[in-house]
């Protein structure tokens, strides 16, 4: 029988924020300062020093690692067998585990999600919800933050070329709107600051991505005074980004192909830029916080050098040119909503299960030709009632690349070229990966400072917060409560609970 986990009353019940830094990692952080020296992550130094801290591992291993897993494993307290979560933003009704704003909702807290993965349908709670960006509708509870949520949508949609830019009347209106919801003049200065720069000069396009976070803060910020939630959550994903597109013009070492100077010179800021945006965050958070609350700072995971046998230069990142071309294709019945997600991945909703069967099988079937070599084209995978779709990326590209999708009857006999279909249009090679060993801290009331905590996982962190909330621990969890964060004697892990509650 497996024994119960073990519960570890705090001295008085908290208020927890969890600001989530999607794929963070303490050796990027060693390495930036190693370079840079203490100053240049100053609130990364003070989650250390002020604060309780660990590497924090991901239990998932690929093909599985992957942030819509690993955040939902963090969130449930249970790994992904139990949660069944496998692709990006997938509805909640289809994840078979409560989240921790479930739990806290469920216990008589207040509640404010902001951004998190898989928050989408957000529910009615005392507080808010705005899921994340790559939710499928402007959704929010309350109603009134739809501005915010179609503000992040629509700034993903850009930068994925999935969108339109609005109509001059259209951001006006819009800007009213969310400066009533919390913008501050100071951020939109640094909005407006950014397009020019970029008017001048397109190398500084990539630092757009970083201005999501900076608006979202003050959204955050705003809510977060007004609903004073016992237990909050806030995502930023800008960092993880720069690491899978940048690492190589940052860092080269462990690279087989070494970055060019070019490449150096209009990317090699990237990745330090983003850690310094989270480390900048980390202080407004902490500024943010009363004596009461403890700011529990995340990854679910960390990332690593892109390195694999086949993608010696680096992988080139193939995306749809234009999802309605293939869904001409392969025929639009039956698909309800057509959604992006991350580059190049969509997300098809098709109830129908027969019709479901049909496009799967019609995009596994589709091939391309490269170099006189057939192979497979189109990933696909089946959620619930969803489909993700996603490109296969290429070593190179040669002249003469052709596409065919032999079960689609409106399909040309000849194929395609693969720019009719397909775009190959970042401007770098994916150049990060997944990595087990994310980042983990616990820093405010209660919370013992400087103290370095035993390695631990994903699953930890549910039933950590919960015990700091004062909510009960349901067995299900599968980690253990890091009580050595607040206490000097540490919580057994839960095999070593069950041996010395035998051996007694």
């Amino acid at each position: 029988m497996k024994p119960s986990v073990r519960t570890s009353a705090v001295h008085s019940t908290k208020k927890v924020l969890l600001l989530e830094l999607n794929e963070v990692n303490w050796r990027v952080v060693d390495r930036l300062t190693a370079q840079h020296g203490q100053a240049y992550l100053p609130n990364f130094q003070r989650l250390r020093t002020a604060g309780a801290w660990a590497t924090q591992t991901a239990v998932e291993h690929p093909p599985h690692l992957d942030p819509w897993i690993t955040w939902v494993t963090l969130h449930t307290g249970v790994p992904r067998e139990v949660h069944g979560a496998a692709v990006l933003e997938q509805d909640a009704a289809s994840i078979s585990a409560p989240r921790l704003w479930d739990y806290a909702a469920e216990g008589g807290r207040s509640v404010g999600v902001f951004g998190s993965i898989s928050a989408f349908p957000p529910r009615p709670v005392e507080g808010f919800i705005v899921p994340g960006p790559f939710a499928p509708s402007d959704d929010t509870y309350p109603d009134s933050l739809r501005p915010i949520q179609a503000l992040n949508r629509l700034g993903t949609s850009l930068h994925n070329r999935t969108g339109k830019s609005v109509t001059a009347f259209g951001a006006v209106r819009n800007a009213f709107d969310l400066l009533r919801l919390g913008l501050r003049m100071r951020t939109l200065y640094a909005v407006a600051r950014q397009l020019v720069l970029e008017r001048v000069s397109s190398s500084h396009k990539w630092r757009r991505v970083s201005l999501q976070p900076l608006l979202n803060f003050d959204f955050f910020a705003h809510l977060y005074r007004k609903f004073q939630p016992d237990f909050a959550t806030w995502h930023t994903n800008h960092a993880a980004h720069y690491m899978h597109h940048y690492w190589r013009a940052w860092d080269d070492n462990g690279f087989a192909v070494q970055a060019t100077a070019a490449e150096r010179a209009q990317f090699g800021d990237a990745v330090p830029y983003g850690y310094r945006v989270c480390d900048r965050l980390i202080g407004d958070f902490l500024r943010l916080i009363d004596d009461d609350t403890v700011l529990v700072v995340a990854s679910s995971m960390g990332q690593q050098p892109f390195v694999t046998e086949r993608y010696q230069s680096g992988k080139i990142v193939v995306r749809f040119l234009d999802i309605e071309r293939i869904l001409d294709i392969t025929g639009r019945d039956g698909i309800l909503d057509v959604v992006p997600t991350m580059v190049p991945q969509w997300n098809l909703r098709i109830p129908d299960r027969s019709r479901r069967t049909q496009l799967r099988e019609q995009f596994q079937a589709a091939k391309r030709i490269v170099a006189g070599r057939e192979e497979a084209a189109i990933s696909v995978e089946e959620t619930a009632d969803l489909l993700t779709v996603t490109p296969l990326g290429l070593a190179d590209k040669p002249a003469g690349i052709r596409y065919h999708f032999p079960l689609c009857e409106r399909a040309q006999p000849a194929g395609y070229a693969i720019d009719e279909l397909f775009a190959t249009d970042t401007p770098t090679t994916k150049q990060g990966m997944h990595h087990p060993a994310g980042l983990l801290a616990f820093i405010g009331s209660g919370i013992r400072p400087g103290v370095q905590l035993a390695d631990c996982t994903n699953l930890d962190v549910a039933p950590t917060v919960l015990t700091l909330l004062g909510l009960p621990v349901p067995a299900v969890m599968h980690g253990r409560i890091l009580n050595e964060a607040w206490e000097a004697t540490p919580n057994l892990p839960r095999a070593e609970a069950g041996l010395a509650a035998t051996a007694a």
